[in-house]
């Protein structure tokens, strides 16, 4: 019997009778209904996995700026981000090809130097910080929560705004509307604050050959009282989809194997010839670890 290594709010209150979600239980919904199965309902994740790099990279940041953020030094961030991210720092390669070095990305030193001049950029920003890396749950409709953990909410001359961060390679072209995970913060912020909200997404990018003062940008934006309707509408939709499939005790499979071009982590159980054979792998290859946006970070 596989037993959970980490526990959470929401799996308590799901027992309690609670219908709460979040936006990683939706898309995996929409996505494939196998794969909200396994990982949300079941919590499996397979064992031994290794770390992902940039997320990691990213884990670190956050932890950074929220020291930042919450009254200590940038030396006192900059050590948090460390100590984070050390043990998981990517290491140059060698060209199978050519037999020349291949410099890494993702290190501590880079991380230091872009988190070293956003510190710079930004120190001018005067906006009084209301809330730091705080999870949130509201009612959507009648006895159903959407729940969410938001990286920062500001006030400023402009109002309240809520920020998210975002660490990636790829810092163009990001799509902001229609943004699922934006509308729930917006969504949640307005709530728990009573008063109208704007968002700012912070990126922070990645690369070998950019300089790191052109991978550092702020962009505002909002949503429309429509289109927070039509958000709301369809987050509506989508649970109702999520608590059919509960109810019959069945979650069928859609074929997309290969979110972001990666094979998914359960496409091993959907390939298996033979129903007896699924629960043994589970037991093989599998352990259980929910995610919970309401879990402190390191849990």
């Amino acid at each position: 019997m596989l037993e959970p290594t980490s526990k959470g709010v929401i799996r308590d209150l799901q027992a309690q009778g609670v219908a709460i979600y979040d936006n990683s239980m939706l898309s995996a919904c929409i996505t494939c209904p196998r794969l909200l199965y396994y990982r949300h309902q079941r919590g499996l994740v397979p064992k031994n996995q290794q770390p992902s790099t940039p997320l990691q990279f990213g884990l670190a940041v956050h932890a950074s700026l929220e020291t930042y953020y919450g009254g200590s030094t940038e030396h006192e961030a900059l050590k948090v981000f460390v100590e984070i991210f050390k043990p998981f720092e990517e290491m140059a390669t060698i060209s199978p090809k050519t037999g020349k070095e291949l410099g890494a990305t993702y290190t501590v030193l880079y991380g230091c130097s872009i988190l070293s001049e956003y510190f710079r950029k930004y120190k001018s920003d005067a906006r009084e910080i209301i809330m730091l890396e705080t999870p949130v749950a509201e009612e959507i409709s009648d006895g159903v929560f959407l729940a969410g953990r938001i990286d920062k909410v500001v006030k400023g001359r402009s109002g309240v705004v809520f920020v998210d961060y975002k660490t990636s390679k790829y810092i163009d072209g990001f799509q902001l509307n229609p943004n699922p995970q934006f509308m729930t913060y917006k969504f949640l912020t307005e709530k728990l604050t009573g008063e109208k909200v704007s968002g700012e997404l912070d990126l922070i990018g990645v690369s070998k050959t950019k300089d790191v003062s052109l991978l550092l940008r702020r962009e505002p934006f909002n949503y429309t009282k429509y289109q927070m309707d039509e958000w709301r509408k369809s987050v509506i939709g989508n649970v109702k989809t999520l608590e059919f499939y509960k109810a019959n005790n069945f979650f069928p499979q859609t074929w997309r194997c290969k979110p972001f071009y990666r094979d998914c982590a359960f496409l091993p159980l959907c390939t298996l010839p033979e129903d007896g054979m699924v629960e043994r792998f589970i037991e093989e290859m599998y352990e259980i670890s929910y995610w919970d946006p309401f879990a402190e970070e390191g849990d």
